[in-house]
């Protein structure tokens, strides 16, 4: 249904409009009008309606298509534009999320078929089996808000769903004290002199991350031209990551607050230079020469990088063989925060010193401080009150 009528121009110009209902958006249901005008004569109006009819149709069936396509499908359209926009660690990260956990509920699910009670179930099947129910809801949300952009589907069904409550589950205290640090570094240094010169490796390994509070990720991404012997300190700007397809790259790390230059003591700085001296004469014996200073710091026997697991098994061994107290790679970042707040650093020192981006994350940590801490601040609090 259309209307045509003649109107005449400022100039005294006569020209042709018309008003047209092309029809209902496939997806959305509502009505599509439009007004065109500029027209020399009614002919010329006439074939530019007929044409927008045959563009409206044309789309409508496209649009009806799209709208038939699965979770799956989309979720290969979202991967592609999502490249575009992550580092490649990321994509590897949300792949292995969707493809493992996701597409075994949502795959095969046309978008029109996916409803949020649907999703609610899932999310909560997701809560009571992983810890990581946040995120797998998240992704999935990104995927579905995808389609809502490309006007696949009208809603994203994913965004009404609850997210339960996270479960109390009581953790081990993923740092260490003073004291259990110290004694983590004597079993260290004596597994060190017993088993082979290469050790050393591990030793500089493990003393890095913890009187840096680096994350391992950028400790292993260290080469030579990080390291500033005579000045005594370390230089942040990359890390070591896993792609999409497994390969072991070197990337830009996190954020910008993640690049950072780092002082060390004098003590790092010894067991830094004996690495490097042992690394030298060790790698010549295979052929290798390790003196320039694009060398990476830690590779394993073939001078290859070593894959993000690696650290992970060095530290259990050390845990299981000396029956020391359990931690993580990352509990030694929680230590070296605890014990700079516990010397009296800033909560903005600590947080550059880290890298953190937002102070919420520093002041997370905060909390978690040693128990020796706690104890402190309670005295201190009833000395002052004095009651």
């Amino acid at each position: 249904m259309a209307s045509f009528k003649q109107y005449t121009l400022n100039n005294g110009n006569k020209r042709w409009k018309f008003q047209a209902y092309l029809g209902t958006h496939p997806v959305k249901g509502t009505p599509v009008k439009t007004t065109r005008s500029g027209f020399k004569t009614k002919k010329e109006a006439q074939i530019a309606l007929a044409q927008l009819q045959t563009d409206f149709e044309q789309n409508n069936r496209e649009l009806t298509n799209q709208e038939k396509i699965t979770f799956s499908e989309l979720y290969d359209l979202w991967l592609k534009q999502y490249r575009l926009k992550v580092k490649p660690s990321t994509v590897a990260t949300s792949r292995r999320f969707v493809e493992n956990y996701a597409l075994q509920h949502f795959g095969k699910l046309k978008l029109d078929k996916i409803t949020v009670r649907y999703c609610q179930e899932i999310v909560n099947l997701w809560h009571d089996q992983y810890k990581q129910y946040h995120y797998f809801r998240k992704v999935v949300g990104q995927v579905l808000q995808f389609g809502v952009q490309m006007e696949l589907i009208d809603s994203n069904p994913m965004r009404k769903t609850v997210l339960p409550r996270k479960k109390e589950v009581e953790e081990f205290p993923n740092f260490y004290t003073k004291e259990q640090l110290e004694v983590f570094f004597e079993h260290l240094e004596s597994h060190t002199k017993q088993v082979s010169r290469t050790s050393t490796k591990i030793l500089t390994f493990f003393r890095i991350l913890a009187f840096t509070g680096m994350r391992k990720s950028e400790v292993l991404a260290l080469q030579w031209k990080d390291i500033d012997i005579f000045n005594q300190k370390l230089t942040i700007g990359k890390t070591l990551a896993m792609d999409e397809h497994n390969q072991i790259i070197i990337q830009e790390p996190k954020t910008i607050s993640s690049q950072r230059v780092i002082a060390l003591d004098v003590k790092t700085i010894k067991i830094i230079e004996q690495w490097r001296y042992n690394q030298k004469e060790w790698y010549f014996k295979f052929g290798y020469n390790t003196s320039k200073d694009t060398q990476f710091l830690f590779t394993n026997k073939f001078n290859e990088l070593y894959y993000p697991q690696a650290p992970n098994d060095w530290l259990y061994n050390i845990l299981e063989k000396y029956d020391l107290p359990k931690i993580t790679l990352h509990g030694f970042r929680h230590t070296h925060a605890s014990l700079l707040f516990e010397s009296g650093a800033s909560i903005k020192e600590v947080q550059e010193r880290l890298g953190h981006k937002d102070v919420k994350t520093t002041m997370n940590i905060y909390t978690h401080v040693t128990p020796e801490k706690v104890r402190e601040t309670g005295e201190r609090f009833a000395k002052y009150v004095n009651f």
